[in-house]
């Protein structure tokens, strides 16, 4: 590619993602008002969304007096309990116990959530302590049929064992109008009344924001509490919490016909100006076909240019009316770039972006 100046270069530096642990109590905290009737757990599962376990959880506990938390895996439950230090907690477990995790469940003191007769029989067997039981409404994924409700109920109080909640998941909880929402409500109660004394939780984020007839005792935010909207639209109660910034290390003049990136995906029908930005898919970022999405820089929107490569993204800075140099951040979601308008630009949820953060990007907590 043709240049009408040599390239201006800097220093590499790598991307930043600023954690504002306030918001996230924040968030905890709105959804805590918006479900005043349930216990208020956090789903920190996946290390937290991407935002690092120890200090999302250790902030919740000390901070918020969150004490149930939700993982995925035995493995992470017992990170968990390391990072709280703390025998208080109740962890529980999503994926259930096996064979081979049945003595990390009795040494982390974690809570598994049962989703089969099988798993209810090897846990009655081991005669370890409470459970959760999962019923699948509907999601077909995790979660025992309905028709083995009362099977799992009787092994378990044919044990001795206690079943402290009985739990559902919402499939289509982004839209509350949904009717499989009261659908799958209506079984869970169904379900649930096999299970006396009990607990009941059938909400995430979702469910805990939308109606307080999803909300029940306990209700399982994830990704509210990290600053994205569960729905269709942006739910502007929620704070943002992550701020992804990297700074520019190039700046490039562009003649008309020239073109950016793999692909040659992008040319230029005029002179423009572009700046090179150390953020890549290599990071977790979103690589498209073509261009999509954009950053804010010095205040101005500057739209991605070319294809996202696996170090570096390309942004048009033409129209920009401050400045821009070296060194200069370019902040590609954030407090002046929504989680949900960014994921939306690059054809994404906000799940992706907070889950896909890179294990390079530094993690600053504020």
């Amino acid at each position: 590619m043709m240049m009408t100046a040599d390239p201006k270069t800097a220093p590499a530096h790598g991307p930043i993602a600023e954690i504002d642990l306030s918001a996230l109590c924040a968030n905890y905290a709105m959804i805590r008002d918006a479900a005043p009737e349930a216990r208020v757990s956090a789903a920190v599962k996946c290390n937290a969304y991407g935002l690092g376990l120890t200090p999302v959880a250790s902030a919740l506990f000390t901070r918020e007096k969150c004490d149930e938390f939700f993982v995925a895996y035995p493995e992470e439950g017992a990170a968990l309990r390391a990072a709280l230090k703390d025998a208080g907690p109740r962890i529980y477990c999503f994926a259930g116990p096996s064979e081979e995790t049945l003595a990390l469940y009795e040494r982390v003191q974690m809570t598994p959530v049962i989703n089969s007769l099988t798993q209810a029989e090897l846990w009655a067997k081991r005669g370890a302590g409470p459970a959760v039981v999962h019923i699948d409404t509907g999601m077909n994924r995790l979660g025992a049929p309905m028709s083995e409700a009362q099977a799992i109920a009787e092994t378990m109080s044919g044990a001795g064992l206690e079943v402290s909640i009985v739990m559902s998941h919402l499939a289509c909880a982004y839209d509350p109008a949904h009717p499989k929402n009261k659908d799958q409500r209506e079984k869970f109660l169904e379900a649930a009344q096999r299970f006396p004394g009990a607990h009941l939780s059938l909400a995430a984020s979702a469910g805990a924001l939308m109606d307080k007839s999803y909300q029940f005792d306990l209700v399982r935010p994830g990704i509210a509490l990290y600053g994205g909207s569960p729905f269709d639209a942006d739910d502007k109660r929620i704070s943002d919490v992550v701020t992804l910034k990297s700074p520019i290390v190039q700046l490039r003049e562009l003649r008309p016909d020239e073109t950016v990136g793999y692909g040659a995906t992008f040319t230029a029908s005029a002179p423009m100006r572009i700046a090179t930005v150390s953020l890549g898919y290599g990071d977790g970022y979103p690589r498209n076909d073509a261009p999509a999405g954009a950053a804010i820089v010095n205040d101005a929107l500057a739209p991605i240019v070319g294809r996202v490569s696996m170090d570096f993204i390309t942004l048009d800075i033409t129209s920009q009316k401050n400045p821009v140099k070296i060194g200069d951040y370019a902040e590609f979601f954030g407090p002046k770039l929504r989680l949900f308008d960014a994921a939306a630009a690059t054809h994404r949820v906000p799940y992706d972006l907070l889950t896909g953060l890179g294990g390079r990007i530094d993690r600053r907590y504020l």
